[in-house]
């Protein structure tokens, strides 16, 4: 999500472009000059598709012509990105290292999240098949949680005796 709405970089880029100042529309809307000077070579270069998302995550393909179109044009990371309308030069700059450092590899989408851990679900013997030692096993375990549940409570009733006691 972006810091600030699609409708506002447009109005500050229109008035940049419009000859006014960066440095004043920096400190009426307390944004960067560095920023504005973006959001306005982002508007020139794609008018009324700038700053949409696209329509899909870029694949590694894309990546590369990206790359590639700046490599080629010799442009800076400012231009390339305001040209291809991503949200910043941090963006392709990261491109960049990752694709120097890991070749095409580093320009593949990677997964995201924590991946998820797949423990098969042990399903409890009947009290019949179980050895003595895991029945006197599961008797301490079911006693140590019943103990636990007591406590809560006791602290939950405790808790609102107070808080009844606050009310009055």
């Amino acid at each position: 999500m972006s810091k600030y709405s699609r409708k506002l970089k447009i109005i500050i880029a229109k008035r940049y472009l419009g000859d006014e100042s960066s440095r004043q529309l920096s400190r009426e809307y307390n944004i960067s000059s560095r920023q504005i000077r973006y959001w306005g070579a982002v508007y020139s270069f794609n008018s009324e598709q700038s700053f949409l998302p696209p329509a899909s995550p870029y694949s590694a393909k894309d990546k590369l012509k990206v790359l590639t179109k700046m490599q080629t044009e010799d442009w800076s990371l400012g231009h390339t990105s305001a040209f291809f309308n991503l949200s910043s030069p941090g963006t392709l700059f990261v491109w960049l290292r990752n694709y120097e450092s890991l070749g095409m590899e580093g320009l593949r989408p990677k997964k995201r999240g924590i991946p998820m851990k797949k423990t098969p679900i042990a399903k409890p013997k009947a009290a019949n098949e179980m050895t003595k030692d895991e029945l006197k096993d599961e008797l301490e375990y079911l006693r140590a949680e019943n103990a636990v549940l007591k406590k809560l409570d006791a602290l939950l009733q405790e808790k609102r005796l107070r808080a009844k006691k606050k009310q009055k």
